[in-house]
């Protein structure tokens, strides 16, 4: 059953899902297809949200549809606005911990995403929720799908686009209608404000909501602080074969929401964001590096690890984010020409950005675009990623606030 809405709003307000995350429907009220109207150059310039429900198995009840569209439809508001709707009265229990969770969790984005300095409202925000399975436990069901969302930012020209999000959604019909047991969102924002409400105690959920927001809101006070110290001088450097970045980023472009068959896949095993980073470098005419000890090698001809000098098995660095960064601050005999730690005003496109937060590094990026005012002056990186499958992605949007460049400037 596919269902689509699209929504005219011109003030950015608090939106209450309790009174209608500004155009939720009710339980027996479905989303009405989009009017085919004519409207005024004025109404098609206002900001968009946007939810869709794909089920094409019609896994679904109505009921049960409507409360997925409720809650996708809060969420692309929340992204548009920048202000986090209240999707407690989606829950079961209001006032219970899996409500006061998913409530700090979107407020953990729109706060950090506040602190950046840019406007990162959105002109449009579109969330598509695709069904993948439907489990009855009895007092109700689990849903399994996949989110496809399209953020249109203010600064940049192009859209941005995130894939194949997991959700786990556990509904249950109440006295009340089909309410949320518990969800689990499995992108960057919603993993971290997890751990950091792990990282407090107490039955008074409200106030452990506020002291996880504080946690995460301390740390990225911290990294802007972080980020500007300590940076190598970027040099000049000689190599024997340069660096392709177009070929990079085209391989990027290719692969940043599907999988090449010829490299395992990584996403169930922590993520496969720097697995997808090293194809993108190999992909620009870098070639796999066998020699030295295992900490300066960097290669995968299999999926078995292999610590010898020989072209078989795969390294650590090419699948690890801090090995793959130990490999560009220790190697210097052969492979990869790199300048780790340099101001991020020399990212060229191809290069490789890892992102650090509340206490290690998380992911790495493989930058695709920089983008510089009328004086030459970097304003925005533009990114593309496996876990979370991204592509024209600002840096700037990232919940991750402690970046750090690592150049690639060709081979020896």
């Amino acid at each position: 059953m596919y269902k689509k809405i699209m929504l005219l709003i011109v003030a950015a307000a608090f939106l209450c899902c309790i009174a209608g995350c500004s155009t939720q429907q009710t339980n027996a009220q479905m989303p009405q297809p989009a009017q085919t109207a004519v409207v005024s150059e004025t109404e098609e310039k206002q900001e968009k949200a946007t939810a869709d429900i794909k089920d094409g198995n019609e896994l679904l009840s109505d009921e049960q549809e409507q409360l997925l569209y409720n809650f996708a439809l809060c969420y692309a508001e929340t992204l548009r606005d920048m202000q986090p709707a209240d999707f407690t009265g989606l829950f079961a229990d209001e006032n219970g911990e899996e409500s006061f969770l998913n409530q700090t969790a979107y407020t953990v984005l729109t706060t950090v995403r506040s602190m950046s300095g840019r406007d990162l409202s959105l002109e449009n925000a579109q969330v598509t929720y695709n069904i993948r399975s439907v489990t009855d436990y009895g007092n109700g069901i689990t849903v399994e799908l996949t989110e496809d969302n399209v953020q249109k930012f203010r600064h940049l020209s192009d859209e941005s686009f995130t894939c194949n999000i997991y959700h786990k959604f556990v509904i249950a019909d109440t006295d009340k209608g089909w309410k949320i047991k518990s969800h689990l969102h499995e992108e960057d924002f919603f993993l971290m404000a997890e751990e950091a409400w792990d990282d407090t105690s107490g039955t008074d959920y409200e106030k452990r909501a506020e002291e996880a927001v504080k946690l995460i809101v301390a740390d990225a006070e911290e990294n802007f602080v972080l980020k500007t110290e300590n940076l190598n001088e970027y040099t000049e450097t000689i190599v024997t074969k340069e660096y392709d970045r177009e070929k990079a980023v085209e391989y990027a472009q290719q692969w940043y929401n599907k999988r090449n068959p010829e490299f395992l896949e990584y996403d169930l095993y922590g993520g496969n964001c720097q697995n997808f980073a090293s194809q993108c470098v190999h992909a620009g005419g870098m070639d796999m590096d066998i020699k030295g000890n295992y900490t300066c090698q960097w290669k995968f001809y299999g999926k078995d690890l292999n610590l010898k000098q020989a072209a078989s098995g795969r390294s650590y660095s090419f699948i690890g984010v801090d090995e793959f960064y130990t490999y560009a601050v220790y190697n210097s005999t052969s492979g990869l020409v790199t300048q780790p730690d340099i101001d991020l005003k020399y990212a060229r496109k191809g290069d490789i950005i890892q992102v650090g937060a509340y206490g290690r590094w998380r992911h790495s990026l493989v930058v695709t675009d920089t983008l510089t005012d009328e004086n030459g002056t970097q304003t925005e990186i533009i990114l593309a990623s496996n876990t979370a499958d991204r592509w024209n992605y600002p840096l700037s949007a990232y919940i991750y606030t402690y970046p750090r460049l690592i150049h690639i400037d060709g081979q020896i």
